[in-house]
């Protein structure tokens, strides 16, 4: 069977997509990955094969202009569709000519359904951990609606076939979606000698994800000043790491160190509340303190924080002392730990991607034959 798998151009979107592209790949499935080119160092990495759609279409070259990348807590759909604007001939042509039986898009992908319907061949939607709930995702459709409308050329998109949900079963997963365990990935690395070395006071990990966002919005520099006096061991990992200047004296800078590596010796995990991060902290176990800064990062700082998960400061209240004072509870309070450590083994019951890819090889056979290339 031939996947196609769409997606837009930010690493935390592939990094959630790429243990079911390996599942398939694993079962014999041809995989292509459709992603404009600065997507695709990313997706080589990842030992998967790209296909260029859309230009040098990328995340903050399209972010509009009047609008805040910090602090809105509004779902904005407006960058999501000027990229599928640019990707759509592009996936429209790649999948005329290659034939996928079919293709795996994420929740703000829009070119691939749109693909998928033009074409008849059935589409997968792959939600990346937490989905957003769905009055907010109804609430950010409507106003993108015309634009949409105007990329469908008021063709009405098919729904998907079957929903892939990697969000564990006590949080919330989409209504009727095919559960699968998550599984964190992001990148390789070599593993550093000091990682596997006793410790001798509590580690914390302080991550504001793989997206760069512009100076006085990321709270990079605001956690790594609340954690200076602490008398713990800080790993600061991340977007932006080398442009926060002189670190106090009990952080340690870092390159790259996949989270499945770090975490494990982390006792707590500070970050920007992306659905990778906050996923895989969930996967491990580990207690969250998490300082939003846009899109449905404040939806799922809400989700973990009313689960007793985690603990989140306002965007609008950010300062070294709200961070002090946070981590400070967190490691002393067992409670959120303990919550947890039960998600953690929630997730590791669920199916694993190798058994979705199994049930996902049924929808593409069962279809496959009803392919049609527009005239």
């Amino acid at each position: 069977m031939r996947v196609l798998f769409t997606m837009n151009p930010a690493p935390g979107h592939l990094f959630a997509m790429v243990p079911l592209a390996w599942a398939m790949h694993l079962a014999g499935d041809q995989v292509l990955v459709a992603v404009p080119p600065a997507l695709h160092q990313q997706v080589r990495r990842a030992g998967l094969t790209a296909a260029a759609v859309g230009g040098e279409a990328s995340f903050l070259d399209l972010w509009p202009g009047d609008r805040a990348l910090g602090g809105n807590e509004e779902l904005d759909l407006d960058v999501f569709v000027a990229i599928a604007e640019r990707t759509a001939p592009d996936v429209l042509a790649l999948a005329a000519a290659w034939r996928p039986d079919l293709i795996v898009s994420e929740p703000v992908e829009y070119a691939g359904p749109l693909a998928a319907t033009r074409l008849g061949v059935p589409w997968v939607l792959h939600h990346w951990g937490l989905p957003v709930p769905d009055e907010a995702h109804r609430a950010a459709l409507a106003k993108v609606a015309g634009r949409l409308g105007a990329l469908h050329d008021g063709l009405p998109v098919d729904p998907p076939a079957a929903t892939v949900s990697t969000c564990p079963p006590s949080l919330g997963p989409a209504p009727g979606a095919l559960p699968m365990r998550y599984v964190p990935f992001n990148a390789a690395c070599t593993l550093p000698d000091w990682l596997l070395a006793p410790r001798t006071r509590p580690r914390v990990c302080v991550s504001m994800g793989t997206v760069p966002i512009p100076e006085g919005v990321d709270g990079l520099t605001v956690a790594v000043r609340g954690l200076a006096d602490l008398d713990v061991e800080v790993i600061v990992s991340g977007a932006g790491v080398h442009g926060i200047g002189d670190l106090p004296a009990n952080d340690r800078r870092i390159g790259w160190i996949p989270h499945r590596h770090l975490l494990p010796s982390c006792d707590l995990f500070v970050h920007h509340g992306g659905s990778g991060s906050s996923m895989a902290a969930l996967t491990i176990g580990r207690p969250q303190l998490l300082m939003p800064q846009m899109c449905d990062q404040f939806s799922i700082a809400e989700r973990l924080t009313a689960a007793g998960l985690a603990r989140a400061v306002p965007f609008a209240a950010r300062s070294a002392g709200a961070v002090r004072a946070l981590v400070t509870d967190l490691l002393a309070d067992p409670g959120p730990a303990e919550r947890a450590a039960r998600i953690r083994d929630e997730i590791a019951a669920m199916p694993s991607p190798a058994a979705v890819a199994s049930e996902l090889a049924l929808v593409g056979s069962l279809t496959a034959a009803r392919y049609v290339v527009p005239v």
